[in-house]
């Protein structure tokens, strides 16, 4: 009978650590507050460069709006400097914390923290490359 408890407890206690976190909320819009990137080559929100850029400038950054979420999953939009508007997917990790988007010239992946969020992402198109890490705070 003893066994058969101590097997229930180590059942229980197995099965509360593989329960995924629940996402947290991410709707609303996300302004840059750091950002750092290294760039060459020609890209629409840029413009062109034939030898490496490095800014750390968080005015180069793009603007987040996420408008909908389904659980771990959401979308929104991903504004650029010159003002071109990306469409973005990404999901969330089974932690409920770190994440993963794409919009159509690369991938980021992150991590949020309350109402902050930090991603890294890397384009690497035809005559563009790049790689940027950048903070968020919520506003809306």
């Amino acid at each position: 009978m003893r066994s058969l408890a101590v097997a229930g407890a180590a059942l229980v206690i197995l099965s509360t650590d593989a329960v995924a976190a629940d996402a947290p909320n991410i709707i609303g819009t996300w302004m840059p507050i750091t950002y750092a990137s290294a760039r060459i080559g020609t890209h629409s929100q840029y413009g062109s460069t034939s030898k490496p850029s490095l800014n750390n400038s968080a005015d180069a950054a793009f603007k987040l709006k996420i408008d909908v979420q389904n659980g771990n999953s959401f979308s929104g939009s991903a504004t650029g400097p010159k003002g071109k508007i990306e469409q973005m997917v990404g999901a969330f990790r089974q932690d409920g914390k770190r994440f993963v988007f794409s919009v159509a010239n690369g991938s980021a992946s992150g991590e949020l923290n309350g109402d902050e969020l930090e991603f890294c992402f890397n384009d690497n198109i035809p005559n563009y490359v790049a790689a940027a890490c950048s903070t968020y705070k919520r506003v809306k």
